[in-house]
């Protein structure tokens, strides 16, 4: 890449799903030499096997972010949280990426901001993105305009990828909750597209964005190199659980009821309740901690049907139907569902045209791989699944270290961070 030192790049959201990838990439290659940007080192583990020179700060801290800067030729920047990272900590980092005369700025937005029903036209990045129905496809709508208003002082390129997906990801992690727990299904034929991109084929086009002289100014879709429809997709990760998933039409599905506050307070209780980073935090309270240690004395007590009935409750499981459908029928707002109804193809034409991006993983290669540790992190043993967890506590994961990550379903339907 270059006669003498690869090119030093600042990474933020370094400690999340794409940019430890791309940390780790970068250093097994020796193309470009990482400085992930991160709060803590101790929430790096995944990278910190490297001998990387990691910057410690806070994105909304401009001292921090500008002593990060010094000595690095270019940006990534992944990381994102609340309403002040999205816009101080971006605003902070695009004023020192121009005071230190960075070459490049390779800012990763989303498909997200053309909202959960884009337009057709969006099959190109020539679509303008307007303000939307989606909150997270607003706020990275928000980070693109900030990033396009510095190009005159600045090397900008924006990346807007689909759902990422592959080891470590949360998207197949998801999935397959979705499918064990009988939330999934298949609706009106699942013909429409998944709008896919493998995390490898992701980091060649960010390598490329960062090499390439046409890359500047522009902004790219960035997909993997096959269209997959939504029933390839789900069917596939069903076969790695062992289980059929059923097809509805879209006429059956549960639209979500107008909301109520005891009642839809009491029905998520479970859920918050069985987060594992939320007992974690809880813990920290002594008399929680006591209500707690209380509870787990007490529920082997209880009669064995009526234990069960309680974790069951506790672990928010739904009641399914002998057909294995959810008692309340397939809900229209679940992620999983209402991805489906998305019909736009995205098109990495212009990034194959400009910058000669290949997305060298194939989708069954990368549902190989994907498999692969699925299974070698024993997601596929029956255990009770998780998220992945990136950090080893909830403290060593601030908002402005979560990267773009997981916009899968999400992306179109934003989960929580990652």
């Amino acid at each position: 890449m270059t006669p003498q030192r690869p090119p030093r790049v600042l990474v933020t959201g370094a400690t999340g799903f794409i940019g430890g990838r791309l940390c780790e990439v970068m250093a097994l290659t020796g193309a470009f030499e990482p400085r992930p940007f991160v709060h803590s080192t101790g929430s790096a583990w995944r990278i910190a096997r490297f001998p990387l020179d990691f910057a410690s700060g806070d994105l909304c801290d401009g001292g921090s972010v500008d002593r990060a800067i010094v000595g690095c030729d270019a940006v990534v920047h992944l990381a994102r949280g609340n309403h002040a990272v999205m816009r101080r900590g971006l605003e902070n980092l695009l004023r020192a990426a121009v005071r230190h005369r960075v070459s490049r700025f390779v800012h990763i937005s989303s498909i997200a901001v053309y909202g959960s029903q884009p337009p057709a036209a969006s099959v190109s990045e020539a679509a303008p993105a307007k303000r939307s129905d989606s909150p997270y496809g607003n706020a990275k709508l928000e980070q693109e305009h900030r990033v396009l208003r510095r190009r005159h002082g600045l090397n900008v390129v924006i990346l807007r990828p689909p759902n990422v997906w592959g080891p470590f990801g949360a998207f197949s992690v998801e999935l397959v909750n979705a499918i064990r727990s009988r939330s999934a299904a298949i609706v009106d034929g699942g013909q429409n597209p998944c709008n896919l991109v493998y995390v490898d084929n992701l980091v060649e086009a960010i390598f490329l964005a960062l090499w390439r002289p046409e890359a500047p100014g522009q902004v790219f879709f960035v997909t993997d190199r096959e269209p997959v429809s939504w029933k390839r997709c789900i069917t596939d990760h069903a076969a790695l659980v062992g289980v059929d998933v059923p097809h509805v039409a879209k006429a059956e599905l549960v639209e979500p009821a107008r909301e109520r506050l005891w009642r839809d307070s009491l029905r998520a209780l479970p859920a918050v309740i069985a987060d594992v980073e939320f007992r974690r935090v809880l813990t920290r309270i002594p008399l929680a901690r006591r209500a707690m240690t209380l509870l787990s004395d007490w529920l082997p007590s209880l009669p064995g049907a009526a234990e069960q009935a309680v974790r069951g409750w506790l672990r928010g499981q739904e009641r399914v139907r002998r057909n294995g459908s959810s008692e309340g029928g397939f809900r229209a707002d679940h992620p999983c569902i209402a991805a489906q109804g998305r019909t736009v193809a995205h098109s990495s034409d212009k990034a194959r045209r400009l910058l000669g991006y290949t997305a060298p993983v194939s989708y069954d290669e990368g549902m190989r791989l994907t498999a692969a540790w699925l299974r070698e992190a024993r997601i596929l043993d029956g255990l009770p699944l998780q998220k992945p967890e990136h950090e080893p506590a909830a403290d060593a994961n601030p908002p402005d270290e979560i990267e773009e990550a997981e916009a899968p379903m999400i992306a179109v339907v934003p989960p929580p961070d990652e």
